[in-house]
């Protein structure tokens, strides 16, 4: 299997935050489920405001980029999480809390997965349709516990919804089994992306 490129922004929390609690480190799906329902109840929803949707396409738009998490706009983005999060009076803050408990819980893969599908429900709920950047991350998580076919499938979907996203491809490329298709993939890659961060770490 090859080696799965993160784009977590681990170390941009080690930086900005404390590390994981211990009443982090022992949640559970129920606990998070619990927490979630508390994030939404209070929930304010205005589909009319896109302020969170362009938060989490900076954040995309890092990825894509060639520069990858190294873009200047990174930090950016991340500093807009931490306000936009804070911020009780903005609309679809929850979108913000949701995201932000997602990338603080990387490291246990099936508490991340409970946090990106209810910020993939919530994000559907608000704005009607799927954010590249919410499918790159549930996609990731599906890797992280393992289970390599469903991601492979869910990237298979990533890449036809947005199918000029270099990142749905690159996973894509990584989740596949079949050689005939990884070299045709890697191909594509190499020809039409040859400066993106994560293709230039294939061989």
């Amino acid at each position: 299997m090859k080696m799965v490129v993160k784009v977590f922004l681990t170390y941009i929390f080690l930086l900005l935050t404390p590390a994981f609690t211990e009443a982090q480190k022992n949640y559970n799906v129920d606990s998070v489920r619990s927490e979630i329902r508390e994030v939404l109840k209070s929930a304010t929803r205005d589909s009319s405001n896109k302020s969170c949707e362009d938060l989490l396409t900076a954040f995309y738009q890092c990825f894509e980029s060639d520069q990858g998490q190294a873009n200047p706009e990174m930090l950016n983005a991340m500093v807009n999480l931490f306000s936009y999060k804070d911020d009780r009076s903005l609309p679809n803050r929850q979108i913000a809390t949701l995201l932000y408990n997602y990338i603080n819980s990387v490291s246990e893969s099936e508490i991340a997965l409970e946090w990106i599908k209810a910020l993939k429900t919530e994000y559907a709920s608000v704005y009607k349709k799927e954010h590249p950047l919410i499918l790159l991350y549930e996609g990731e998580s599906l890797i992280n516990a393992g289970k390599i076919p469903a991601a492979h499938t869910h990237f298979l979907h990533f890449h036809k919804e947005f199918p000029n996203s270099v990142t749905a491809l690159c996973y894509v490329y990584q989740t596949e089994t079949d050689q005939n298709l990884v070299q045709s993939w890697l191909s594509i890659l190499k020809k039409e992306h040859p400066n993106h961060w994560i293709v230039k770490k294939y061989k």
